[in-house]
């Protein structure tokens, strides 16, 4: 952020100081809280959050048609997430998670994701070729690979959007974390992270409520 005249400071903006001790523990006290690092997790709040998200993605229920359809635990736990991140930038003393714990979480989480994909998927992939033919391989490809095409061309060429944020949308949409973690890792900048927050809860909510939907419209 470039320092000049008129330059605003919001609430929950994180800045770091530089300099002589002395002066940095003076000048820190005055403009507000000392948010050092830690090892220490605040396992309350990663606990609650888990448990009240969970709760209501059970409890949320709303029909559509002769349906009833549920968040899910996953969808209620990611928007509980959301609050609490959005919580952490208004006081960056809530919630406090290491970067290393993180990062943790997330390869341990994207590894499980893998595995439980391929264990459910496995059983049932060569029988279903077996039995739709080769060309539902290729109708998944179809299917799988336009919806990012498109979005890519009409966020970069119409909207002029960063084509690093539009990526992170991107995979945001497409709820791959693997995907957005490759883009920051090729671009070297974590900004695909602003376009893949707020396409990945519409996209699990999507995900977990569609597939319900289509089979009722189409069995009806």
């Amino acid at each position: 952020m470039p320092i000049a005249p008129g330059l605003v400071i919001d609430k929950g903006d994180v800045l770091r100081l530089v300099g002589p001790e002395e002066v940095v523990r003076t000048t820190a006290a005055r403009i507000g809280a000392v948010v050092a690092p830690t090892t220490a997790t605040d396992f309350v709040v990663l606990g609650l959050a888990i448990f009240l998200g969970g709760l209501i993605g059970v409890l949320v229920t709303f029909p559509i048609g002769g349906l009833r359809i549920t968040l899910s635990t996953s969808v209620g736990t990611l928007l509980a997430g959301l609050a609490v991140g959005h919580l952490r930038t208004r006081y960056p003393l809530f919630g406090r998670i290491p970067d290393g714990a993180v990062n943790l979480m997330t390869a341990l989480g994207l590894a499980a994701f893998v595995g439980m994909t391929g264990l459910h998927a496995g059983p049932v992939f060569f029988k279903a070729v077996a039995e739709a033919g080769v060309g539902l391989v290729f109708g998944g490809m179809v299917v799988t690979l336009a919806p990012p095409v498109v979005g890519l061309l009409l966020g970069r060429y119409v909207l002029g959007m960063n084509p690093v944020l539009v990526l992170g949308a991107i995979a945001g949409a497409q709820t791959m974390t693997a995907a957005m973690a490759a883009v920051q890792e090729r671009s070297g900048s974590p900004v695909a992270v602003l376009g893949y927050t707020p396409a990945v809860p519409v996209g699990h909510i999507l995900l977990t409520t569609w597939g319900s939907i289509i089979v009722g419209l189409m069995a009806s």
